[in-house]
């Protein structure tokens, strides 16, 4: 199957309010040789502050705030239409499950098209090169070439290995440079690393991963944490009764001092550092090796082969236990999620709300080939509030005061100069978050007369923005 390699540039990182600016998408076949190359720009909507910070790593202009050829809508559609052709595939890039897939999903989600899971839907699975490149440089040293970080230990920033390994594609935090760097990269695993690369491609889909973990029962994982990462050697035990995770035992612990532990007591331990239960998740495309790799580090080498197979069959015969576990988990969960009763805006009900109904789905079908007038008649018809309310974003992202109804406009308007003019510690930026963070950045680059000069470019197209929602 091809690869498709995607990377976003957006207005800032919160994916849930946030606004994706430039989208870059690399198809390749299996061989790393480039099939098709796209690159979208779009404007920045007229209800999303940009942050500074993001604004000054993307390297975005001030400029493509206005002049974009693109409506951001326009972009979710051209994007959506062209993942669709290369469908069935690997959709990969760098760290593209924590960021870049989640961003796309809500772009989908707030776009009204119902296909928010494309990308792992329809035979397409998810890769990313990240974790794999971390696991690939732990197994073999000489893989590729990394710097150290101010901890001093290796720094996997896409860009830092793009330095050392002089791939010299462009400037980085450039959406189709970035592409280009995550093939340099995944041409060092699939060469110096190839068990890896394949393990990798094997683990792209949740039920690949769940197949090989129902299969092996035995298998050794890597975690990353505190900078370092870290292999575990571990026994599946169940898959998680809410979050459908694979939960594990790790196999550096007897089961026999956890056996005869009351609930209280064993729940405690369960919780307590170092833990005897690992977590993998099936959906995040971490690679799953075979037992032998985990046997060569510590402390699983000192325990030697003979004594993991007997902590297995402990396991294995003490099922009551493992229901144990499996309850306590399953009560944690439940206790959290009732602890967290934060009433959630819409933009952040893409996991929360459901699935869309078949009348719902279809009216988000019909809203993207109806004129303004027929999207208009569809507001009310979906059956969920939150559709309603992305469908009059919408209208009013995408279409002049001039041409809505007076009261939409005016609703929605006044919607976003409640939001954007809030003086508290918001979930989005907000006009005084951008003034503070923009006079941060002019202290900082004090002497830097080209920074100060893209500074005062955002500042003025945020000050400008700011004038349209006075007195809303």
């Amino acid at each position: 199957m091809n690869m498709v390699y995607v990377d976003y540039e957006s207005s800032g990182s919160r994916i849930n309010f946030d606004n994706v600016l430039e989208a870059a998408i690399i198809c390749t076949d299996d061989r790393f040789k480039i099939l098709e190359k796209i690159e979208l720009k779009c404007r920045l909507k007229p209800n999303v502050v940009p942050s500074i910070g993001g604004m000054l790593v993307n390297n975005i202009p001030p400029e493509t705030l206005k002049n974009a050829p693109l409506s951001h809508y326009q972009l979710v559609l051209e994007n959506y239409k062209w993942f669709k052709k290369f469908t069935p595939c690997y959709f990969t890039g760098y760290n593209v499950l924590a960021f870049d897939i989640e961003f796309y999903r809500r772009m989908l989600f707030k776009a009204l098209i119902p296909d928010v899971y494309q990308t792992n839907t329809r035979g397409n699975k998810l890769h990313d090169v990240l974790p794999n490149v971390r696991a690939a440089k732990y197994i073999n040293r000489n893989v590729i070439a990394t710097k150290l970080n101010s901890k001093g230990n290796d720094s996997f920033k896409l860009a830092d290995l793009s330095e050392v390994g002089n791939f010299n594609h462009g400037i980085s935090h450039i959406g189709i440079v970035d592409c280009l760097n995550t093939i340099e990269v995944a041409k060092k695993i699939k060469q110096g690393a190839p068990e890896v690369w394949e393990a990798s491609l094997k683990s792209a889909h949740r039920t690949d991963s769940e197949k090989i973990i129902n299969s092996q029962k035995i298998f050794t994982a890597f975690e990353y944490f505190y900078g370092r990462l870290r292999p575990y050697l571990q026994k599946h035990l169940f898959y998680h009764n809410l979050y459908r995770w694979s939960i594990c035992w790790d196999l550096k612990h007897h089961p026999k001092d956890y056996l005869n532990l009351d609930r209280g007591s064993l729940s405690k331990a369960l919780q307590t550092a170092p833990k005897c239960i690992r977590t993998f998740k099936q959906n995040k495309n971490n690679v799953i090796m075979n037992k032998e790799l985990g046997l060569k580090y510590e402390p699983y080498d000192k325990i030697g082969i003979n004594e993991i197979m007997e902590r297995s069959k402990i396991l294995d015969q003490n099922p009551n236990f493992v229901n144990s576990i499996s309850s306590i988990l399953e009560d944690l969960a439940r206790e959290k999620q009732e602890s967290n009763q934060t009433e959630l805006l819409f933009e952040e009900t893409i996991y929360a709300g459901g699935f869309a109904s078949p009348k719902d789905k279809d009216n988000m079908t019909k809203f993207h080939d109806v004129d303004l007038k027929g999207k208009l008649s569809l507001i009310e018809k979906f059956t969920q509030e939150r559709y309603s309310y992305f469908a009059k974003c919408l209208l009013y992202e995408e279409y002049s005061k001039e041409q809505l109804p007076e009261s939409l406009y005016n609703e929605m308007h006044r919607h976003f100069a409640k939001r954007l003019t809030s003086t508290d510690n918001e979930k989005w930026e907000t006009f005084a978050s951008f003034y503070k963070e923009c006079d941060d950045h002019r202290e900082k680059y004090k002497d830097d007369e080209s920074k100060l000069k893209i500074l005062e470019g955002y500042n003025n197209y945020v000050e400008k923005m700011e004038k349209k929602f006075e007195n809303a």
